[in-house]
């Protein structure tokens, strides 16, 4: 005879057992999420100070000089050792979830019933908080905002109108099964969906004759720095040291040799390059939902908050990503190229083998650290998320297949450096800006304790989140769940650039990342409201207003034909040539000779002329430390050149002296540049 349950485990146990229930994953987390929240805000608080000053102080020679305008911030180790514990805990909370499934905890019902709705209550007041901390006052007085009131009513209004629609049965019918698209269908919304994007890039569209009236006009030429440079026959790695992008430089510069070196060329590759990053975003969408014209209008409030135009007082310019290339596409083509190939391979295309994507990834991390090591461990994280890759010995193979990947991109790497300049890379080049802007603090702001950062902080984490609640429900769509692990590793990841210079415009490059989370969270909000006869829940709710609000970002397109029409009329005279500078450097060069050009445009002067630029700096603007000023005189010295042309009216009284101790003379001036040449031979 057997024995019942109740006399193995004695009746006491067994009683308790009948009066409490073990939550499902998702209540589990909103449980856990309070305990999380609480010991990752007490690790920040207590833990930042001793942690920062311990580990992520900078040590040797610090900025230099602080005089000059170019020069300013300070090390912020405090702040980054917090940025990196909060972290922790998002990763904390899914470590908890997934251990949960397997030791699941039990409590009262009512216990339940009542820790799970007060965790969403306290979440969505400190998505309140932190979105009426949006406003934002800076040192020189510039007010910065996100959203009006008006947005948000309007916000409002459009989720619920979409939390009713949810409960429509033909739509829920739609969303669970949707029809199989017809070839017109699917080729019609990827028309719509390119046209859109081309709609919302024209801006950053210029010619030589229109730039300089453009948003941000200054800050085309720091992209075009680098392309310009290898153009000139320097190779990033080697003896360039490049700001934004180690590799992307190459991309633009082939069509320019080719074609002609202007501006018109190099806005149209960089614009080329952003719609087909984002048209890589609508085809993982497309893959996703199964249904084209549902891919569609996901994708256009995720293309409007991608460029989003961030409100400032005293400001002219439309702040927005759309013209600035450091951050579409330098930053952002390579991560959502590297999502797009996951995507495939979670749903069966190519390519199969992980090596490829691991060396993919390997790429773009090498491009720019800040986003590219991101984007790989999100790869790496989605790729962990099939069932196949869940034991050890799995977990092994996917691990050198990864490092079989990395160790081809970066010998790929070589080859491109041996065959351009016969040297190898230097490794310690790549985390020389990342040095400057980051150890170093070089134009460093501090960050708000309340403010919209916290709002994606939290959309991020929600993602990464809500992919461990699906892995332990299991039997959900591998592909969602894998892609909100992307989307949440790759957002906390990114976010270190925010960390790094806490404005308006480093936030606003974050939303591409944070609309992609959130669109992912969209739709698994709806495959869970479709249908059912309830109102969506506080988070749920958060996430529709969410949407709404991305939505609300489609009024803020650029009408096209004016656009067109601004690109007809030009008018403006061709300031990137810079005829003033190339005139001073003309009149005291001959051609062939090795100079060096300190200014945002030296390399294409240069290349104009007939001059080798041997200066490892695009500018004057990026040596903010003695050890760089040591390289410019040894790459001086070592190719033989003996002048140098610096923008003279920034220069401070600290950077002449410097000059005079390393042997140069300032021998002419027109203007606002200065020639300064090495009298030792």
């Amino acid at each position: 005879m057997g024995i019942s349950a109740e006399h193995r485990v004695g009746p006491e146990l067994a009683s308790t057992r009948a009066r409490t229930v073990a939550p499902t994953p998702a209540q589990l987390a909103w449980i856990a999420a309070l305990p999380c929240a609480a010991l990752t805000l007490a690790a920040v608080v207590l833990l930042g100070p001793p942690l920062g000053h311990t580990l992520l102080a900078p040590s040797g020679e610090g900025l230099w000089p602080r005089g000059a305008i170019f020069v300013s911030g300070r090390p912020e180790p405090v702040k980054h050792a917090r940025f990196a514990l909060a972290l922790l805990g998002p990763l904390l909370l899914a470590a908890v979830v997934l251990i949960g499934a397997r030791r699941p905890l039990r409590l009262a019902p009512s216990a339940v019933r009542v820790l799970v709705p007060a965790s969403q209550a306290l979440l969505c007041a400190g998505l309140v908080a932190a979105t009426i901390g949006q406003r934002h006052v800076d040192s020189d007085g510039t007010t910065w905002r996100i959203f009006s009131v008006p947005t948000f009513v309007v916000a409002g209004v459009l989720a619920a109108a979409l939390a009713a629609t949810l409960r429509t049965p033909a739509l829920a019918r739609r969303l669970a099964h949707p029809p199989a698209p017809s070839r017109r269908l699917a080729a019609g919304c990827l028309v719509l969906a390119a046209i859109a994007t081309v709609v919302w890039l024209l801006p950053a569209l210029n010619t030589e004759h229109t730039a300089w009236r453009s948003s941000f006009p200054d800050l085309p030429p720091w992209a075009m720095g680098d392309t310009y440079a290898i153009l000139n026959g320097r190779t990033p790695l080697v003896d360039y040291h490049a700001v934004y992008g180690q590799l992307w430089g190459y991309i633009p510069a082939v069509p320019m040799a080719l074609l002609d070196d202007t501006v018109g060329v190099f806005t149209s590759v960089m614009v080329l390059g952003s719609a087909l990053a984002m048209l890589a975003v609508y085809a993982i969408l497309r893959r996703l939902v199964r249904d084209p014209l549902t891919a569609l209008v996901l994708y256009l409030p995720w293309l409007a908050t991608s460029l989003f135009v961030v409100a400032l007082s005293r400001v002219p310019w439309r702040p927005s990503n759309l013209y600035i290339f450091s951050v579409w596409p330098m930053r952002y083509a390579g991560p959502w190229l590297l999502a797009w190939l996951t995507m495939r391979h979670l749903d069966g295309g190519r390519p199969r083998a992980v090596w490829v994507l691991a060396l993919v990834g390997g790429l773009v991390a090498i491009n720019n650290l800040e986003f590219g090591v991101a984007a790989l461990a999100a790869t790496l994280v989605a790729l962990a998320c099939a069932p196949e890759r869940r034991s050890r010995r799995a977990f092994g193979r996917l691990a050198a297949n990864a490092a079989a990947g990395l160790l081809a991109a970066a010998v790929l790497v070589v080859l491109l450096t041996l065959v351009r300049s016969g040297s190898l890379p230097q490794v310690g080049l790549l985390f020389e800006i990342p040095r400057l802007f980051g150890s170093l603090g070089l134009v460093s702001l501090p960050m708000a304790a309340i403010g919209f950062h916290l709002v994606l902080y939290a959309t991020f984490a929600a993602a990464l989140v809500t992919a461990a609640v699906r892995l332990a429900r299991g039997g959900d769509d591998l592909r969602l769940t894998a892609m909100l692990a992307w989307s949440g590793v790759f957002g906390l990841g990114c976010a270190s650039y925010f960390a790094g210079r806490s404005d308006p415009l480093k936030l606003a490059a974050l939303f591409p990342a944070a609309g992609f989370a959130l669109t992912l969270l969209l739709v698994a909000v709806v495959r869970g409201l479709a249908g059912r006869p309830r109102l969506p829940s506080l988070a749920e709710g958060a996430v529709l207003v969410g949407f709404a609000l991305s939505v609300c970002s489609l009024a803020q397109v650029q009408a096209p034909w004016r656009e067109i029409q601004r690109l007809r009329d030009g008018g403006a005279p061709p300031w990137y040539e810079a005829p003033v500078e190339r005139t001073f450097v003309s009149s005291a060069t001959s051609r062939g000779e090795h100079v060096a050009i300190l200014m945002p445009m030296g390399h294409r002067v240069a290349y104009d002329l007939g001059l080798v630029n041997v200066s490892p700096y695009a500018a004057l603007e990026e040596l903010a430390t003695r050890a760089q000023w040591r390289t410019l005189f040894d790459a001086m010295r070592d190719e033989g050149a003996r002048r140098l042309f610096v923008a003279e009216s920034i220069m401070v009284d600290a950077h002449r002296r410097l000059l005079k101790q390393a042997g140069f003379t300032l021998r002419a001036q027109n203007g606002e540049m200065g020639l300064w040449e090495d009298a030792a031979d």
